[in-house]
């Protein structure tokens, strides 16, 4: 299905967000002390507890199963509705990643950019863009999706 989709959401679902999963998985399991402390930018050092560690690695598990299951259902599927319906979940779980990342920081911090640090700009700029992306492509601003290729069936 992925070769269905208009060129820029098949590039953006099927490299730019597995590669972003990956990289969370990568962050949230070699180092996962830093992946919690980076959650919420802070002034001072937190303490990571042992749970914190776990709840990381899970985490981490989580991102690298979506990029999994992501690529698994794109270039599988030749049904542009199971893709569509996909999208559309990935759409209703951006709109809640975010709401969570941005209610953590807070409304002083959430206003200040500025004081961002790489995994709140990972956690809300990257997700409000992939966001974006499904909804262009669900407004039809890439183009309509390519017909599906019918495959020849065998000669019995």
């Amino acid at each position: 299905m992925a070769a269905s989709l208009p060129t820029v959401p098949r590039v953006t679902f099927t490299i730019v967000e597995p590669i972003s999963l990956v990289a969370g998985f990568l962050g949230a399991v070699s180092d996962p002390a830093w992946f919690v402390a980076e959650q919420v930018p802070q002034k001072a050092p937190q303490v990571v507890t042992e749970n914190a560690i776990v709840l990381a690695w899970q985490l981490g598990n989580l991102y690298l199963l979506m990029g999994l299951v992501g690529l698994a259902v794109l270039l599988t599927t030749s049904e542009v509705k199971v893709v569509r319906n996909y999208l559309v979940a990935l759409w209703i779980g951006d709109i809640g990643h975010v709401a969570f990342s941005c209610y953590g920081l807070g409304r002083e911090r959430m206003l200040n950019p500025s004081e961002w640090n790489a995994m709140a700009w990972g956690n809300i700029a990257m997700t409000v863009f992939l966001f974006s992306m499904r909804s262009a492509y669900f407004l039809g601003v890439f183009g309509p999706d390519k017909p599906a290729v019918a495959s020849a069936k065998k000669a019995t």
